[in-house]
């Protein structure tokens, strides 16, 4: 069988010419020398006069990094080395429109140092991605918002619930009975009633603290702290150098959860008789460091948690919305330590 001849020059023209993808040839200085007619098609208006060297950074508005989602640091076209594949980067159309693109860039060698920039317009994969981002976001909302109001449910039905029956079987009681022993039923009663506002209290703060939006981080988590250890007998040691400072609603809101988690978990699973919790800003005031340790049984990070898993699934939910990182460190019987750290930005 003949092998039939291929004219690479022919090809690689009619493929610059005839292809969908956006390609860009760049000079050392980072100038377009010369676009394909895809390129052409969406850049127009910017360059009338193709034959005239322009700047990339008139069109570009930044790529996204790992740490930013639209950035000029460290740049693609300046250190083409260090961009390992594709990217996403931004550029402005004809109609001066910021538009997403998949691009991959490519440094040739010899002297004159050129790039080749080839971008695919990934509009409407972004969409889509957002569609399904959303969709998943809703869902975890939906499933958490459900298993909070399970948990609210079972709480009210095994102890509000149970208490007001007691007090409904003390009323009828009453109904019988003669005034001699009225005293010490009323009494008994007394005590149900006061055993129904506490459990009320304990879910109300729960649910949200009252002293979270009033009085600051640092009063209601003594509050907390204060709650856990009468309710549960273990010993909580607290530090903190915030005193009445006030962050964001939503960084706070954080601390607060994810230390009131840690405390559940601990209470819950270790075995620990004492649980040590510190909340401390960085000396340069730039960064809240959160930490929640216990000395008890430990686990196996690989292994399944106990209980749900959700607990510690949305400490890392919450701390994403603040840019803070959570980290877990557990071993067998030597205890568990929770940290969290976030970068502190514009005070509430």
């Amino acid at each position: 069988m003949k092998t039939q001849k291929v004219d690479i020059d022919a090809f690689m023209k009619q493929y610059f010419d005839e292809t969908d993808e956006m390609i860009l040839i760049l000079n050392r200085f980072n100038q377009i020398i010369k676009m394909n007619n895809a390129a052409q098609s969406v850049l127009h208006n910017q360059y009338n006069k193709l034959e005239i060297t322009k700047s990339l950074c008139t069109i570009c508005t930044g790529f996204t990094s790992p740490d930013a989602q639209i950035t000029c640091k460290n740049c693609f076209a300046v250190s083409p080395s260090n961009i390992d594949g594709t990217f996403q980067v931004f550029m402005r159309d004809k109609n001066n429109t910021v538009v997403p693109y998949s691009g991959s860039i490519v440094e040739l060698s010899g002297r004159e140092q050129l790039k080749v920039l080839t971008l695919q317009n990934i509009s409407e994969q972004i969409k889509t991605q957002e569609i399904l981002h959303q969709k998943n976001i809703t869902k975890k909302i939906i499933n958490a918002q459900e298993n909070e109001r399970k948990r609210v449910s079972r709480e009210l039905h095994d102890s509000v619930v149970q208490e007001l029956l007691n007090v409904m079987v003390d009323f009828r009681l009453l109904k019988y009975q003669g005034e001699k022993s009225m005293d010490k039923q009323l009494e008994l009663m007394e005590g149900t009633m006061a055993r129904l506002m506490d459990d009320i209290r304990r879910i109300s703060l729960e649910l949200r603290p009252s002293s979270l939006d009033d009085l600051g981080l640092s009063a209601a988590l003594r509050s907390h702290i204060k709650m856990t250890e009468q309710n549960f007998g273990v010993d909580v040691e607290f530090h903190t150098n915030i005193k009445d400072e006030r962050y964001t609603s939503e960084i706070e809101t954080t601390v607060y959860r994810v230390i009131q988690e840690a405390m559940h978990n601990a209470v819950k699973y270790s075995n620990s008789e004492k649980i040590f919790v510190s909340v401390i800003k960085e000396s340069l005031g730039n960064t809240l460091n959160v930490s929640i340790e216990d000395q008890g049984d430990g686990f196996l990070l690989d292994d399944t948690p106990k209980g749900t898993g959700l607990g510690l699934y949305g400490m890392k939910e919450r701390s994403e919305i603040v840019n803070g990182i959570v980290d877990i460190h557990s071993e067998l019987g030597k205890g568990t330590e929770i940290s969290l750290t976030i970068p502190l930005g514009v005070k509430s």
